[in-house]
């Protein structure tokens, strides 16, 4: 994760200030200030393509100023032919911020084209029976397959994501807004989950999640995830639909079988229905099952 920031960093901050310091020097060398400094919306423009909003808002400042200081003489007077130059660094500028936005949403909202990126041999999907095809997730076949009868690896969160009121979604605005809802949301936790990590549309609304995460980590990986969605709204065709998810969690110690943390993360998610929406339980557990007509202890989170 580190080692990618970095690479947008200089992707997105870097080569486009070198751009505007390279088209500030030819506009210097060359005598026409003017011509080239409306060029210089090219860097920010460059950033919003490699960048997040937010450093593309620094690169687009930037140049901002940077113009800005050239067509002003120190007395406060704009230079002559200078007005329609810096006129158009703004409007490129503007234009690269709106851009970088642009892309964030449609990352996050964009449904998933491939159901997992993973360590080679780890898992190789075999037929389109391991596929959900309305989100391009792994379905609770493929989910099974990949993460195998029994914990081999090390210490995995297992989470079950479910869509609060989601049935009033499909009441309101039918099930092609239904849908698209549920494509949004499994498109914002693939783009929020490492590649190695699992996600999967597991019945409906409910997606299952293998995280790879301890115990002591376990809860603020569920909150970041969890942030991404709850208090937002979703775009569809019908207009903004207001979104909460509830999680159930269990952690899968090596070991374990998968069966025993699915039903101990089930139980953990019915704990968070029923305590409202918008929830976090993870169940603190790790005894396979609980005696009958028992409730397991589960440590709860606010969202």
């Amino acid at each position: 994760m580190e080692g990618s920031r970095t690479a947008e960093v200089v992707r997105g901050v870097v080569f486009p200030l070198i751009l505007v310091v390279v088209i500030l020097a030819l506009g210097i060398v060359t005598g026409n200030q003017a011509v080239f400094m409306a060029m210089l919306g090219a860097g920010p423009l460059l950033a919003a393509v490699f960048a997040d909003v937010r450093l593309t808002a620094v690169v687009a400042i930037v140049t901002v100023l940077t113009a800005l200081a050239l067509a002003f003489v120190p007395g406060g007077v704009l230079l002559e032919d200078m007005g329609a130059s810096l006129v158009a660094v703004v409007i490129f500028s503007v234009l690269a911020i709106v851009a970088a936005a642009i892309k964030r949403d449609r990352e996050r909202e964009a449904p998933v084209v491939t159901a997992a990126r993973r360590k080679p041999g780890s898992f190789q999907l075999q037929t389109q029976a391991d596929l959900d095809s309305m989100t391009g997730l792994l379905n609770r076949r493929g989910a099974i397959r990949a993460l195998g009868p029994r914990n081999v690896g090390s210490e995995r969160v297992i989470a079950f994501l479910d869509c609060d009121l989601f049935k009033s979604v499909n009441e309101e605005f039918g099930s092609d807004v239904g849908d698209e809802f549920l494509q949004a949301i499994a498109g914002r936790l693939r783009h929020r989950l490492p590649a190695h990590d699992t996600v999967a549309r597991w019945d409906g609304d409910e997606f299952l999640l293998a995280i790879s995460a301890d115990e002591a980590n376990s809860r603020p990986a569920l909150e970041r995830l969890v942030s991404g969605i709850n208090g937002t709204n979703i775009r569809t065709t019908a207009g903004p639909v207001p979104a909460t998810v509830s999680v159930g969690a269990a952690l899968w110690r090596p070991g374990q079988e998968l069966e025993d943390v699915i039903a101990r993360a089930g139980r953990a998610l019915y704990a968070a229905k029923h305590g409202g929406r918008g929830r976090i339980v993870v169940d603190a557990i790790d005894a396979a099952e609980p005696e009958k007509g028992t409730v397991p202890e589960v440590e709860e989170m606010g969202s």
